[in-house]
């Protein structure tokens, strides 16, 4: 009886081993198969988010008899008309103010390297501690650039993929109304109910962000531009458009924008530079108290630490497009977690 115990015993273990090893490697081949197609998982969020913004206006001309797709036509029509018009009256001086700052970078980052080191002295810090570099501030803007393209297989994949972005979103657009019971039926029938409850509030969720990051970046952009004009802040009109583009990424874009600014306004006077710090840090207050809860709402609210981390890490698998990505998707998971653990686990309280 024992030594039969103990083989049952053993077999039981083998077993065990066999279906933790399996495991185990499964998670892995997995992980490697999700990081090796990561730039068209990135795509995949990206158009799921673009369509979810689009699907109000979509679901609304609808319900007055508009085909969808006629629907998702007109609103790309808008979009790339009102960047037409923009560039009509905004493409030459941006053009000149572009061509003049790229010219007088090399200055500028000069003459913030003299400035530091002038009040290191005066501190009596010593200065060989922290060297401010114009080849390293290159070196590492076109890492950036670099690790943004290789991740999107170079400008042409990352044409591709801005094509095959817009493509998935139209289509998950005009299709929402089949793909989802489609998509319900590989859930198991006493979950379905669940799940199906959740698909409108997630996509609200993430389209939501997407319509109001939108408003939020021009408005910081009008914000910024017109301040930094009145101040007479160099390159006003480019550094208001960078920063309304950056603030796409959430914190990380105004912080580059704040820096690249103030930079420019030190080379012009000390005064102008801490009036230029003056105005980001206002700025940042409006946008925090009132514009982001505004235009983007408290729905889809993160907690800063997760939106940083979420930029960083996405930053580090996709560069730039990655970046754009993260915030979505942790906006995605922070909501399922919330309504799938969060609230069955606190029921009771």
């Amino acid at each position: 009886m024992n030594a039969s115990n103990t083989k049952l015993s053993k077999a039981l273990v083998v077993k065990l081993s066999m279906i933790v090893a399996l495991s185990v490697v499964s998670v892995v081949l997995l992980l490697w198969l999700c990081y090796s197609i990561r730039i068209l998982l990135i795509d995949l969020v990206l158009a799921i988010t673009f369509a979810s913004a689009m699907t109000p206006f979509v679901n609304w001309a609808h319900g007055k008899k508009i085909p969808r797709m006629l629907t998702v036509f007109f609103t790309y029509l808008v979009i790339v008309s009102l960047y037409l018009v923009m560039a009509m009256f905004l493409a030459q001086p941006i053009k000149e103010q572009g061509q003049l700052l790229f010219q007088h970078l090399p200055g500028y980052l000069s003459s913030a390297n003299d400035f530091y080191h002038h009040m290191a002295e005066i501190s009596g810090t010593k200065t060989d501690v922290i060297e401010l570099q114009n080849d390293d501030i290159r070196t590492l803007v076109v890492k950036v650039v670099k690790h943004t393209l290789d991740a999107s297989a170079g400008i042409f994949g990352l044409i591709i993929n801005g094509i095959l972005v817009i493509f998935l979103a139209s289509y998950f657009a005009v299709e929402a109304k089949k793909l989802i019971p489609k998509l319900l039926l590989w859930v198991p029938p006493d979950k379905r109910e669940r799940v199906s409850s959740l698909i409108g509030p997630l996509g609200a969720r993430m389209g939501g962000y997407v319509r109001g990051q939108i408003l939020v970046s021009i408005a910081v952009a009008t914000f910024l531009g017109v301040g930094l004009t009145l101040f007479g802040v160099n390159y006003s009109l480019v550094l208001g458009i960078l920063a309304g583009v950056l603030n796409l990424v959430p914190f990380v874009g105004s912080m580059l924008t704040g820096i690249f600014a103030i930079l420019i306004a030190l080379n012009q006077s000390a005064t102008l530079a801490l009036l230029t710090l003056g105005l980001f840090l206002v700025e940042q207050v409006v946008e925090s108290n009132f514009i982001v809860p505004h235009l983007l709402g408290r729905q889809v609210d993160l907690h800063p630490l997760i939106v940083l981390f979420a930029v960083i890490i996405g930053a580090t698998i996709g560069g730039a497009v990655g970046a754009l990505a993260a915030v979505p998707l942790s906006s995605a998971i922070v909501f399922l977690a919330q309504e799938l653990y969060l609230k069955p686990l606190n029921e009771g309280n």
